[in-house]
């Protein structure tokens, strides 16, 4: 009626015949004549058969519930809920276009930018803002730039609570990133809408004359040519309004609002540089730190109730979430639905009493609808223990760590083919609470350790019980034979021995350092038992294999007589003490009897024989990091400038006190123990060992301390603590004790032994250690050990056992992994006490020794 006069084409036009024409003379937006023409089809639709129904009239729905679902039944749709969501879609939609064209707003055109705004957001969004707000998000989203990805604009609602409403370009995951830093900020969210623009619908081709859908025999006239207004911006943006409630004490300022604004756009340009994992482990750091400031408030494991509807939405998959509502969960949901590529174009958040009630339209990464039932278990599965899994994170070394890491562990689940029978397991509180202890160790134990070795992660953590034994020696050995008889490790084929034998040791190792880090082995003593006998078991079974296949192309090995060669392998260091721990080297020394030469086809010399032998044995071994469970040959006569075999007159004269060993050589002999071969050549070595180390003179003081200087001044950093080398180490514990053992052992027989804490036990036996100093140094080297021991897991570095900056994030998680929780004031002084009584304790003794 308004524009009759001036375009005679309206006039006594059918409703559907007249909507293209409103559209061709730019009354209507494109969009806005979809809408209203699929609305008012649906609308008659609905009309005609209610009228049938009623034989009358009648233009109300009807309320019987009866009758409703015969209606929707009629309509095709699958229930009631499904037409009703539908009706309120259209209604909604035509509702906004009458008032923004002939209702309360003023007749006249509306800005071009909210015209564009609307026309990308919706129906549900008209209906959830009012005018004055929609056109306060418009001016905000012509804000929007590469230099500015997000704005954010907060109104106080009252001291603590906010209305927050912030628009920017739309990114992956931008909604949990939103969620997560609202959380970092000590905020909970209340209740919230948030939207994402629809894609732009492809343009028709230039090429192709436009027909009237209505009567496509009439082309229609040409488009008025547009004006020379900007040109738009065409990218997608979100708009998300949300009511936020402080949860700290001291309710903060308005300023606080700047600060997230600034956190909000560092973390945007971080997704869009392509950095969004580490956009997200920059946040899970600060959401770790946040979970541990609000104890008390974080909820154990709750039920989750996820209905996917894909009926009520011609576009979107449906989710509706009812749960308890806890403080960070929409950070918690969001999270998951970016672990599995779902994307969420418009948000619900609501809370009904104490539950969380929201509501989100997603699509898989390639906008479909998500209907492929092995994508919505993977959904729901990613929802629960994320959820879950994040309640246990303040029992985590790490929080930060582990909720990233264990992001990575979800995704690589779902790559199992069986991941779907295998996820019962995972649920279990023990198992959840296993990994959030395993996946904030550190990111080494993640990144080289536990990731590389996924498929004995698996198994392992999600049969915690299994962990809580140890194997005894002659299991592992039984386990081992047939592994190697077959090939076989588990239910994986290998294609010979050596991958076969790695792959054992690999697992094995993997579950005892396990036990260690979940602390299933009470005393570090026991860690290091089970690791010296996993490395025994398998060096042995190298050696006699490389054997087997050496005297197949040699024959056997023989001494100038005729009689065999037999050979001794020979622990040392820390593998000799049976005292191993995380990231040792395994010491070794392999010695021959003598001279000759093998007996076969291809005959070589004894020493060119076993040379072959050690080189076999160390190709062999396969380790997965530098440093953690490699064989270490440097302790040999003359290091890496001697033969890798040794043999026995080599021995001899190397060692003897008029040979070209060290002292400090000679002194490592002390750890010196036969680990397999010939017993006869065993007994000789260890009673060579006897004679050199115990029968040949004092402990040598002096060379010591020489050797000490060396090692403080080349490998102690200026400023730090190394708790290995630094005075007061765990260096000076060893020294002192086989200095003590090396001065008493030539009367006291007693204590000639290889293991630290056995000859402590001796020395104070034999009076030689008092009960105070005794007491002191085994609690000392306890300590020394631990505390290597967790820098080495949180490092993933042999080497590297420099003590923190105190106060430091990694000072602070170096405590929590050596159980002292969040008292790190606890860990500082007890470093310090304990540092103090060695070195006491090993000045006095040396002196008095002298």
């Amino acid at each position: 009626l308004a524009h009759g006069n001036q375009y005679p084409d309206l006039r006594g036009r059918a409703t559907l015949q007249t909507l293209p024409r409103l559209a061709y003379h730019r009354l209507l937006t494109a969009e806005e004549t979809r809408i209203l023409t699929d609305g008012y089809t649906l609308m008659r639709t609905i009309e005609h058969y209610i009228q049938v129904m009623h034989y009358q009239q009648t233009y109300t729905m009807p309320s019987d519930p009866a009758a409703l679902a015969l209606l929707a039944g009629r309509l095709g749709f699958k229930n009631t809920d499904a037409l009703i969501h539908r009706y309120d879609e259209h209604r909604k939609a035509i509702r906004a276009i009458y008032l923004r064209r002939v209702g309360n707003e003023p007749v006249s055109e509306p800005q071009p930018q909210v015209v564009q705004h609307i026309a990308r957001l919706g129906a549900d969004y008209v209906d959830s803002f009012s005018s004055d707000e929609i056109q306060q998000h418009a001016d905000l989203a012509r804000g929007v730039n590469e230099q500015t990805p997000a704005i954010l604009d907060a109104q106080p609602l009252s001291q603590n609570t906010w209305r927050v409403t912030v628009v920017g370009y739309d990114y992956p995951g931008e909604l949990s990133i939103i969620c997560g830093l609202f959380f970092v900020f000590g905020f909970n969210i209340l209740d919230g809408n948030a939207f994402t623009y629809e894609p732009l619908p492809e343009a028709p081709s230039e090429s192709r004359p436009k027909l009237n859908r209505f009567d496509p025999t009439r082309r229609l006239p040409p488009r008025r040519k547009p004006s020379s207004s900007p040109e738009p911006d065409t990218r997608r943006k979100i708009v998300d309004v949300f009511t936020v409630k402080s949860i700290l004490s001291a309710p903060p300022d308005d300023s606080i609002w700047q600060s997230y604004t600034e956190d909000l756009h560092h973390l945007l340009r971080m997704m869009r540089t392509g950095q969004r994992r580490e956009a997200r482990g920059e946040l899970a750091v600060r959401v770790g730190q946040m979970f541990k400031s609000v104890p008390g408030k974080m909820s154990p494991l709750l039920p989750i109730e996820i209905e996917i509807d894909n009926e009520a939405d011609e576009q979107y998959t449906i989710l509706r979430i009812d749960t308890p509502d806890t403080i960070g969960f929409l950070y918690e949901f969001t999270n998951a639905l970016a672990l599995t590529h779902t994307y969420i174009a418009r948000t619900i958040v609501q809370s009904v009493g104490s539950r969380a009630q929201d509501i989100l339209h997603v699509t898989d990464e390639n906008n479909n609808k998500i209907t492929s039932p092995e994508k919505q278990r993977e959904l729901r599965a990613a929802v629960l223990l994320i959820k879950h899994f994040t309640h246990l994170l303040p029992h985590s070394p790490n929080p930060s760590a582990a909720l990233l890491h264990f992001r990575e562990f979800l995704a690589q689940l779902f790559q199992r083919p069986n991941w779907f029978d295998e996820i019962a397991s995972i649920e279990k509180p023990d198992v959840l609470n296993a990994l959030a202890r395993l996946l904030g160790v550190s990111d080494f134990l993640w990144e080289d350790f536990l990731r590389m070795q996924y498929a004995n992660l698996f198994p392992v953590v999600t049969d915690v019980a299994a962990l809580s034994k140890s194997k005894p020696k002659s299991e592992l050995e039984s386990e081992l034979t047939q592994a190697l008889e077959e090939n076989k490790v588990g239910e994986i084929q290998y294609q010979d021995w050596r991958a076969a034998l790695n792959a054992f040791k690999d697992r094995e190792l993997f579950r005892v350092d396990m036990r260690h880090i979940l602390g299933l082995t009470k005393e570090f003593d026991d860690f290091s038992e089970e690791l010296t006998d996993l490395a025994e078991v398998t060096i042995s079974a190298a050696l006699a294999h490389c054997e087997s296949e050496l005297r197949a192309v040699h024959g056997d090995p023989l001494l100038e007589n005729g009689q065999p060669c037999g050979l001794s392998l020979l622990a040392l260091g820390k593998c000799g003490g049976r005292e191993l721990g995380f990231a040792s080297d395994i010491e070794l020394m392999l010695v021959y009897a003598g001279a000759g030469q093998t007996n076969g086809t291809k005959p070589v010399s004894t020493a060119e024989y076993f040379e072959q032998l050690v080189r076999s044995i160390v190709s062999t071994w396969q380790t997965r990091q530098e440093g953690i469970f490699q064989i270490d040959l440097r302790l040999r006569p003359y290091g890496k400038a001697g033969s890798m075999a040794v043999s026995f007159e080599s021995f001899k004269n190397y060692y003897s006190p008029e040979g070209a060993a060290w002292a400090y050589e000679r002194q490592a002999l002390v750890k010196m123990r036969p680990v397999t071969g010939d017993a006869q050549l065993s007994d000789e070595l260890c009673r060579l060992r006897d004679v050199y180390v115990y029968e040949s003179g004092p402990f040598d003081k002096i060379a010591m301390r020489a050797m000490r200087e060396r090692q403080v001044r080349h490998l102690v950093t200026g400023g730090t603590f190394n708790a290995k080398f630094s005075p007061g180490g765990l260096v000076d514990v060893e020294y002192l004790i086989q200095g003590l053992q090396i001065n008493h052992g030539t009367q006291d027989h007693a204590v000639r032994l290889t293991n630290i804490r056995e000859a402590m036990s001796a020395l104070h036996t034999a009076g030689i250690l008092s009960d105070d100093d005794h007491i002191r140094l085994r609690k000392a080297h306890t300590f020394l050990r631990w505390l290597i021991d967790s820098l080495r897991v949180v490092r993933g570095n042999s080497k590297d056992v420099t003590m923190p900056p105190f106060g430091s994030d990694e000072f602070i998680f170096l405590a929590r992994r050596l159980r002292y929780e969040s008292d790190a004031e606890h860990l500082r002084e007890d470093l310090t006490r304990y540092v103090a009584d060695v070195q006491e304790i090993n000045v006095r003794l040396l002196r008095r020794e002298g």
